[in-house]
Formats: C-alpha cells, structure tokens, sequence
C-alpha cells in the first residue's frame, strides 16, 4: 500500500465522518488510526476518536483520547470542554486526574474557572447558604411559583426579606414580581440580589430572562453570557441565550446553546421548537423536519410549527407538502403573528403578491395588529393614497406607548407609502425615528469593521497570484454575487439564474464562517496566507462544495450571494480555482441612500442606521475592491448598476462570458423566471429593468449632508 499523503488528510476526515453518522464507528476508528500514523501531531484526529468511543460507550477510551487531544492542542476550549464533560460523569479518580492537568490549559482564567466548577458538579447552580431562610421555606416559594400562584409567592417572599437581605429570596421576589407585571419592582429585586452577589448564576440567569421578555437585547446579552460563565449547564440560562441569539439573527450561536440544553434535557419542547428556528434560518431543512417532528404531542405553538414546516418544506423543493402545510398554519392559528408573516413571506418570495397581501389585509381585519404586518402590506405595492391602512397606520404611529419593534417596522413601512406619494419631508420624518431606534436597539461597532480589513489584510502578505489554481478544489464553479446591499445583488443572481445550467441559491452565508475559521488557526500562531497548505485549501473547497450539496442537492452549477464574499475573495481563488467572483457597484449616494431607507433582519447590517457607518462601510468597499484588482484583476468581474439598467443585453453578454456561460435570452427576460427570491429585492427582480432608482437621494439631499460630505471626502482621496 502507498503511504498517505497530506492531500488524502480531508478526504480521509471526511470518510471517518461518514461512516460515523451512518452507524459504522469500528470503521472509522480505523479510519482515523490510519491517520494517526501519518499526521501523530493533529489534535483532531483523538478528538474524533474520543467522540466515537464515547457514542460507543467505551468511556475510559474516549478520556485517554481525550488526555491526548488535550496535550496536543492545550488551548483548544472544544477539546477541554467535551473532556471534562464526560469525566464530571465518572469516578472520582477520572475527575481527580482531569482536574490536575486542567493546571496546565492554556486556557483564559474564566474558561478554566468554567471547567472546574462543571467538573465539580456546579455547571448548573450556584451553591450557597442562608441565614436568613430555611430551605424548605425556599423550596415552598419555588413551588408557588410553578404552580402558577406569584401573589402568594410575592407576599411570602416579602415577609420572609423583612428579616434581613437574601439572595436567593430576593431573586424569587423579583420572578413573582415580574409575572404580576411590576416590571420596575422585579427588575430592583434582581439587582438587589446581584448587589449582594454579582456571580449569583440564579440571580444571573433569571434576570438575563426577564430582561429579554422586556426585549432589551442587548442588556439580556450581557447578564446571560456572563451568566453561563458561572453556571454553563443551567437550562434557563441555555434556552434564553439559544432565543436571544435566534431573535438577534446569530443562528449559529443558537445552536451551539440550544443542542448543549437539549443534551441536558432531551424533550424539551421550548429547546426543539427554537432549535428548528435556528436549524430553518441555516437553511438546513433536514435539521428543521427533524426538531419538528420530534415536537408532536409536546407543549408547541402548533400554528408557528406548521408555518415552520411550510418553510422547511419548501427548502426541500417539496412544494405541494409546503402549500399544504401553510394552509393548515393559517387554519389553525390565523390569528397568530408569525403565522401571518410567514404565510405571507412565503407567498412573497414566490412572486405571489396578490394572495400575500389577501392574508395580510385578512388578518389586519380580524385585529391581528402589529408593524410588520403593515409594513410587509406596503413592501409588496403601492398604495393607492386614499387606502384607510394609512390612516390607521398614521394614527398607531402616534400612540406615545408603542413598543420598540412596532414602531421600527411602522416606520419603515410609512417611509415606503410617504415616497410613493412623493413627500419626501414626511418619509424622513418617520425614518429618522425607526433608525434613531434601530440604532439604539443594535448599536455598531465601527471600529471593529476596520480593523477586521486591516488584520486581514495583513494576514495576506507575501501572497501569490501564481498560485490560483495550482490547488484547491476544482470540482466547484459556483458563481459568487456580492456588493453592498441594494446595490443589485439580487438582481444580477435572478439574471444569472434564469440560465438553464444556474440554480439560484441566494444568501448561502456559508463560505465566510469556514474561510474564517482557517484564517483564525493559522494567523494565531502568527502565520499568514503563504503558510496555509494546498491540504488547507482543498478541504475548505470540499468543505463548502459538502454545505451546498445538502442545501442544493440536484444544482450542478449555482449562484451563491452572500454579501460578505467580498471580504474574502482570495480565500475562494484559493479553494475554488474555478468559482466566479461578481462584484456590483452602484452610485454611492442612491446605494446608501437605499440601505439607510430599508430594515433589515435586526442585527444585520448595523451601519445602515448611521451616516457615517455607511459612509466608512462604502470607503471599506471600495478598498476591498481595490486591494483585489492589484492581487488578481482578472478574478473579478465588477458590474455598474447604472450600466447594467442603461444597456442590459450588452452588460449581460459580459457577464456570461465572465462566467463561461454560453448566451441564453432566457437572462435578458429574468423577470419571467420563476424562483424564490428571500431578500428585499423580492418585488423588483419580478419586473424588467428600470431606472427610476436612480437619483432616488436627491429629494433627501439636504438631510444627507454628513452622508454626502464623507463621500465627497473618498472621491477626493481617489478611494
């Protein structure tokens, strides 16, 4: 037999999985000794070992393989983590030895403290004493509380704190409190009780869920991450983070919380339903089903599982099961919120508008009352100016009691109907306010954007434009769309996806969190771009090809527009000799102008909110461009919105060469093609070209001063 070399590592990785998942561990346990001869120094290669023994149930097997993945990456959080784990469950000599070579991780100091309190069974509560309450008095609370009685709860509790302050009392006080709805007296019970102990997980934990019933995101963020780094293991504190990070659009967060809680508790029927949001919002449609189905008979809001179902289905290409499903969501719980929108959403993205706007205008008449439902009324047409909606819609505005969420989506949606009618003082009026809230809601880090281009930037030194093709994986030709939002992303992937060879896979936003993840690996030890292996490059290819296959299985060519892939294009050269990189450019001021108008998914996108956030987001775009035509100009195509709706056929014919696409008028109809479109686009890419989108900033000019001056400034710099 030949020996291995160190292009056959992904491939025998991805072998070992495989026969993992399909019930064959024996096999790729030799799979990955195999491995082990060749490459004795990987970490992973014992960590997948240990992982396989412990499905196995051979636990003093999968403890020495984790011994060794531990010692050869003594500071990967991963290894550590899913080693002690597993010795916290065995004697006290397994823990005993864990416990001292935990001494020696080189681990952050609240990491290590994490590890040692979950190895000493305190990963789920926090320890403590009182003098001032017996524990069958604090038991007797608890009860109340679950039983359903806060007035009882709230009354005892206060009697029994007259006798002197008390964590633990205090923190049940503030529950009580809050379920009667003395949102003011509940939260100065928390604080009362992280007064006197700032490390309280329970205090911690309930008051993280508390804040994010009052949908203040971003404090719950802070209490419950602080929180899971006294109790790791706690439920409440993992549900609550797997909610919060699913509402702030951070789905991969999600995940990682909710399957540690569904370990701990298996049925829970608030984990699986949250866990098919996340898994839906990966797009992974098989995960979804799974958690779906694993939800029958279980506590579940049935309407928003059907409605899940509908989505997930679809992802499949099971249309028939998906309208099905839908109909049974909106007959079950028509009257529920997010049965409505996503019955809607769903409509929407399939060029549906007219029966979109018949659930939408239905469930406004039964007195379903909220902002997206407005808004997503004015997102699909035009409103005729005598239409009663924007009356009714005028009169919520005023309401001085509004929530937060109402009044965003309100306010985008009065933006809409005011430009229609051409009133462009009332449409400011009304978005001034949804993005002085938006930006109070998801504040940006503005620093944190340049310095991700400059410590990339670096990462690139000594690279080698020869180099492109030379490795990688050439069995993927996926053509990547990207550009700042609403600069015609969608419209060139419809283009492109009209072509009989071209699936349109929309925002995939896959390759950037793996890319990166390399990146990370290597530039922490201090390397760069020129030390990463052809080894490297071809697994991440095969990496990605593996994510398409299961979201896309029957595509042999697709369109990939994620809108970060601009940030990261030598990455794809790299990995993809044959993948197509198409960059759009678009008149700066209609292009901000449009982002700075529109909401989008909260927590994306967090500089449309502010001027000088998207001036520097633009004068960072243009540098990435910049920097990518002097490594490799002849790896990008860049597309002129401007020339695109001038001259559509001539700029199309470029485009398809660009991609080695051969002419198909098919490209030059794309408003005829019939797919789903998820992003804000959806109603324009159903029409043909136009250019009434350009010069939509002038009439706002005068309010775009600090917006304008900045670009005036990159103009005058030659960015």
């Amino acid at each position: 037999m030949l020996p291995l070399n160190s292009i056959q590592i992904p491939a025998l990785f991805q072998k070992a999985a495989t026969l993992a998942r399909a019930g064959k561990p024996v096999d790729a346990l030799k799979v990955l000794s195999q491995l082990e001869t060749m490459a004795p120094m990987r970490a992973e290669i014992p960590f997948q070992q240990a992982q396989i023994l412990q499905q196995m149930g051979d636990n003093s097997a999968s403890l020495a393989a984790y011994e060794k993945a531990s010692r050869l990456a003594p500071g990967e959080q991963a290894v550590w983590r899913a080693y002690v784990t597993l010795a916290a469950s065995m004697d006290e000599q397994a823990q005993s030895g864990v416990a001292k070579q935990l001494k020696g991780a080189k681990l952050p100091s609240a990491e290590r403290k994490k590890l040692i309190a979950l190895l000493r069974g305190k990963a789920n509560k926090t320890h403590r004493t009182s003098k001032t309450a017996t524990k069958s008095e604090i038991e007797a609370l608890t009860a109340l509380l679950n039983a359903g009685q806060a007035k009882d709860a709230e009354q005892q509790a206060r009697t029994l704190l007259t006798r002197g302050p008390n964590e633990a009392i205090s923190v049940i006080h503030g529950v009580a409190l809050a379920a009667l709805g003395q949102a003011e007296a509940a939260e100065q019970a928390f604080k009362t009780a992280l007064t006197a102990d700032p490390d309280y997980g329970e205090a911690l934990a309930q008051y993280g869920q508390f804040l994010l019933l009052q949908s203040r995101r971003i404090e719950a963020k802070h209490v419950l991450e602080r929180a899971r780094t006294v109790i790791p293991d706690n439920p409440i504190v993992l549900g609550n983070l797997g909610k919060l990070y699913t509402d702030i659009n951070a789905p991969s967060d999600a995940l990682e919380c909710l399957d540690a809680l569904l370990k701990i508790a298996p049925g829970n029927a608030a984990g699986l339903f949250t866990r098919a949001q996340a898994r839906l919002s990966l797009e992974d449609a098989a995960g979804t089903i799974e958690d779906l189905d694993a939800l029958n008979g279980k506590n579940a809001p049935a309407g928003e599982v059907l409605a899940l179902r509908a989505m997930a289905e679809k992802l499949r290409g099971n249309l028939q099961a998906s309208k099905d499903a839908i109909t049974q969501a909106l007959e079950t719980e028509p009257n529920k919120l997010r049965v409505v929108t996503m019955a809607a959403n769903l409509l929407q993205q399939s060029g549906d508008f007219d029966g979109a706007e018949t659930v939408l205008r239905d469930a406004l008449a039964r007195g379903v009352r909220s902002g997206s439902v407005y808004r997503m009324v004015t997102q699909g047409r035009k409103l005729k100016a005598d239409d009663p909606l924007i009356d009714e819609m005028k009169s919520l505005w005023e309401r001085q009691d509004l929530p937060d969420e109402t009044r965003v989506d309100l306010g985008y949606g009065l933006v809409k109907v005011m430009e229609d009618q051409k009133d462009a003082e009332a449409a400011w009026t009304y978005l001034s306010r949804a993005n002085d809230v938006m930006a109070r809601l998801y504040p940006h880090d503005a620093t944190n954007e340049q310095s991700n281009f400059d410590r990339f930037k670096a990462f690139l030194k000594g690279f080698d434009p020869a180099r492109i093709g030379t490795c990688g994986f050439d069995q993927n030709s996926t053509i990547f769309v990207t550009g700042l939002p609403r600069s015609g992303t969608t419209l060139v992937e419809q283009i492109l996806a009209s072509h009989s060879t071209v699936t349109g896979g929309d925002e995939l936003g896959v390759f950037h969190p793996m890319g990166f993840k390399q990146v990370a690996e290597v530039a922490k030890t201090g390397g760069h771009i020129t030390d990463m292996t052809d080894a490297q490059f071809d697994g991440l290819g095969r990496d990605y090809q593996q994510a398409i296959d299961i979201r896309l299985p029957d595509a042999d060519r697709i369109t990939d527009k994620t809108i970060s892939t601009y940030q990261i294009a030598p990455l794809v050269w790299l990995s993809m000799p044959k993948a197509k990189i198409v960059a759009l450019r678009r008149d700066p001021r209609d292009n901000l102008w449009s982002i700075f108008k529109n909401r989008f998914v909260p927590g994306l996108h967090r500089y449309s909110y502010s001027q000088s956030a998207l001036v520097q987001t633009y004068r960072l775009y243009t540098e990435y461009l910049a920097l990518w035509r002097e490594m490799a100009p002849d790896r990008i195509h860049e597309i002129s919105y401007e020339d695109l709706v001038d001259d559509p056929e001539t700029e199309i014919r470029k485009l398809l060469e660009f991609c080695e696409l051969e002419w198909e008028e098919a490209c030059l109809d794309f408003h005829k093609t019939k797919r789903d479109v998820k992003t804000l686009s959806v109603a324009q890419v159903r029409q043909p070209l136009y250019k009434s989108s350009v010069g939509k900033w002038e009439p706002y000019a005068e309010h775009l001063k600090e917006l304008l001056d900045g670009l005036a400034k990159i103009e005058k710099s030659g960015n």
